[in-house]
């Protein structure tokens, strides 16, 4: 090797050293990794979800309600989400477990239009079906995105994931919870007012005042709340798909005794490419 060739490789040694340095010095910081992850999620043109929520409150141990739900976007804008209900095998004393995937109690269709998911249909147990919209884990990043939050990289990932620690400001978290418990609240007036077709005039009045009665105190007991939500993203570093989702919603609020009631919700969301 001449003199010449051996500057050649110690330049190529030295543009090689720089590059490493710089990307060393310069990561992605987790706000980053969060906004190139659900900027590529929305340009995905289909990918399934499984989940998992729970809902305990101070006065009970265990959790008090839980639910199992699945999900399926196609043609990048259009998603569907049902509830799972676990089955029992047929025969009589059976105990073995049988697949949820053929069972459901409910069923909602969504369509993105303008950043925002429109409620299509819903098929199925009308309690469950006007809550699966609070499921969206599409909706979830989206508002994610837009709110006032503080976002961190979490220990404890496993080898090829990041895990993102969010929390959002204490104002924005409630104001996510009363948007998603609003539209809850309107899609079972609607669902009220069609029942209620063909009806007599008193049954219909008897309807909208359970209604707003039942909005009244909802909106009351929010006014009054403290609400804390906590996320986790799990993403691949490879190709910056998301693994899970996981959250935390604490809500302190008081009952219609003025009561102090602390209720809990924790939600587990699977992302299946």
């Amino acid at each position: 090797m001449n003199k010449r060739e051996l500057c050649r490789g110690f330049a190529a040694l030295l543009i090689l050293c720089a590059c490493l340095a710089g990307c060393s010095m310069n990561p992605k910081s987790p706000e980053q990794w969060l906004k190139q992850t659900t900027g590529g999620l929305a340009g995905i043109d289909s990918f399934t979800f499984s989940g998992e929520a729970a809902v305990r409150t101070q006065s009970q141990k265990g959790f008090r309600e839980s639910m199992a739900y699945e999900g399926i976007l196609t043609e990048h804008d259009k998603l569907t989400i049902r509830s799972m209900l676990p089955a029992q095998a047929a025969g009589k004393g059976a105990t073995q477990t049988v697949s949820m995937s053929n069972y459901h109690a409910a069923e909602s269709g969504f369509r993105r239009q303008d950043g925002h998911w429109v409620h299509l249909f819903s098929e199925g147990s009308t309690a469950l079906g006007t809550s699966l919209a609070r499921f969206n884990p599409l909706a979830q990043l989206d508002a994610i995105n837009k709110l006032p939050k503080e976002v961190r990289e979490a220990s404890g990932a496993a080898r090829g994931t990041k895990v993102l620690r969010i929390e959002l400001a204490p104002s924005a978290a409630k104001t996510w919870l009363s948007e998603q418990l609003e539209t809850e609240m309107d899609a079972i007036r609607m669902q009220a007012e069609k029942a209620a077709l063909g009806r007599p005039a008193q049954e219909k009045r008897q309807l909208a005042d359970a209604w707003n009665k039942g909005d009244g105190q909802m909106k009351q007991m929010l006014d009054q709340a403290e609400v804390g939500i906590v996320y986790y993203l799990t993403i691949d570093k490879r190709s910056g798909f998301p693994v899970k989702l996981s959250s935390e919603s604490n809500i302190r609020y008081l009952n219609l005794h003025r009561q102090e009631e602390h209720e809990q919700l924790v939600n587990n969301v699977v992302f299946h490419p």
